[in-house]
Formats: structure tokens, sequence, C-alpha cells
């Protein structure tokens, strides 16, 4: 559930950083900070698909792992979703 969470929220972001706001978009900030992080250990610039890609895949590893923290903690709480997962 959390995975699919991740990739949703990241394509949506994709759509959103494929407009040209994504440097003042602060949800793109986990993908951005990979794709330009990646660039300077590489010394020079990916293609734009590529770097489209990176923030991507950086986005979809942030909020996956944000999700699955959200998930865990109402589990845990005895919340609406434990009803469903500890049946």
């Amino acid at each position: 559930m959390s995975l699919a969470l991740g990739i949703a929220s990241s394509i949506l972001l994709a759509g959103i950083a494929k407009i040209g706001i994504a440097y003042w978009f602060p949800p793109l900030w986990p993908g951005l900070i990979l794709a330009v992080t990646s660039e300077g250990l590489r010394g020079q610039r990916w293609s734009p698909g590529a770097d489209l890609f990176l923030t991507a895949l950086g986005n979809t590893a942030f909020y996956t792992w944000i999700f699955s923290r959200i998930v865990h903690a109402e589990i845990n709480a005895r919340g609406h979703l434990s009803r469903y997962f500890l049946r």
C-alpha cells in the first residue's frame, strides 16, 4: 500500500515538474536533491529525461518511506487501518 501511494504521488509530482515549477514546489525537493547530487558527482548535466527520472525515483523512495511510517503508526495505534490488517 505504501509503495502504491509513493508511486502515485511521484507520478503526480512528475506531472507538476514537467510544467517547470519544480524548484519552487517543496514536495518535489527530495527527488531534486537526488538529481542535483548525482549530477554533481558525475560532473556534467544529465539529459532532461534522466533528470525527470531521477526526480521521480527520489520522490518515490521518499514518499514510500513516509507512507510506510504513517501506515505503521496507524496499525500500532489500533486505528481504522488496523481493523483490516490485523484480522
